[in-house]
């Protein structure tokens, strides 16, 4: 199956990407808000950039739906302030994200780019500035490879136009770090082949937040599986509710949240919850199964590596329900607006 095929060679892809990007140079101008912009998938990778962007720049960034800025412009866009516009899509083409760009296009106070893995589209056209990532060709309709590699292409993005030469070097172990996370997917088995499991939640907050909210889409996509993501300690207010021997709740851990994830894991574990835990795991983080992330780099620059835990865990539940992965209900690869 292709879409298995495209996760695993996430690792390599990652390497050529790292490559396009450090070659490039981009206009350092600054500006008052940089707004990243996408749909469906797309969306949650702005989400992840957006604040790792403004984490590691110290520039005010935010998230929002593409068609949100042609809808409700006045809610994003203020006359007397400069605007960097960010559009991701991986095929150029996405309706909302061309509709966007054309409204905004006359605007004297905001310059755009765009992220694709398609440099010849109507998107690539509109804006002032232009990262394709040609390569990344996928086959699948759910995104796998394009959003590891978009998210990874505006990592270092940010490090280049914040000079950051520390986390530059951080960010060039990532490929290698996506390839070892690649093989640790048969652990995941404990969760994806059990028909006990019916019910899956992701929790993730600041940049990880976007991690889970793409999480429980690739999950919803390939398996059309009951699955929802909220900010870790918001869980603890109205969705614990749901929480029984049924349901797996798949926790990203940071050092900044670990002290409060482990009495999160115990609430959810009295409940009859099964726990997940991806990140950077203490010896005293206790959980059903744990996936620990590499100690090489920190939390907000592993992002990536904690992206083929969620991809495998929705391509391996996908062929034990009976899914093809390759031709998701109701789905396809390009949205377009009749």
């Amino acid at each position: 199956m292709y879409t298995y095929n495209e996760i695993m060679a996430q690792g390599q892809k990652l390497k050529r990407t790292k490559d396009i990007v450090q070659l490039m140079t981009f206009n350092e101008e600054a500006v008052d808000v940089v707004i990243f912009t996408g749909c469906g998938t797309s969306y949650y990778l702005a989400i992840v950039a957006a604040r790792y962007y403004q984490t590691v720049t110290g520039a005010f960034a935010i998230a929002v739906p593409a068609s949100e800025l042609f809808l409700h412009t006045d809610t994003f866009i203020l006359t007397h302030k400069k605007y960097l516009i960010i559009g991701i899509s991986r095929s150029g083409t996405t309706s909302e994200i061309i509709m966007s760009l054309e409204h905004l296009n006359d605007a004297k106070n905001i310059r755009t780019m765009a992220v694709t893995c398609n440099g010849d589209t109507p998107m690539a056209r509109l804006t002032n500035e232009l990262i394709a990532l040609n390569d990344i060709s996928e086959k699948s309709v759910v995104m796998t490879q394009s959003f590891s590699n978009m998210l990874y292409a505006l990592q270092l993005y940010a490090a280049k136009i914040s000079g950051r030469v520390d986390i530059l070097e951080q960010l060039e172990k990532i490929p290698a770090l996506v390839q070892s996370a690649l093989g640790n997917g048969q652990q995941l088995t404990q969760v994806t082949e059990d028909a006990s499991k019916k019910r899956f939640i992701f929790l993730g907050s600041g940049a990880y937040n976007g991690l889970a909210k793409e999480a429980t889409l690739k999950l919803k996509e390939m398996t059309q599986t009951e699955c929802e993501s909220y900010s870790n300690l918001e869980f603890r207010h109205g969705p614990i509710s749901i929480v029984d021997k049924e349901t797996v709740v798949i926790i990203f851990t940071q050092n900044e949240t670990k002290e409060y994830d482990q009495a999160l894991v115990k609430d959810i574990q009295k409940l009859g919850g099964f726990v997940v835990i991806i990140g950077i795991a203490s010896e005293e983080l206790e959980a059903d199964l744990i996936f620990k992330l590499s100690a090489e780099v920190n939390d907000i620059n592993r992002l990536v590596e904690a992206v083929p835990y969620f991809q495998l865990l929705a391509y391996q539940h996908a062929i034990f329900k009976g899914r093809n992965p390759d031709k998701p209900r109701n789905l396809t690869q390009v949205v377009k607006l009749s």
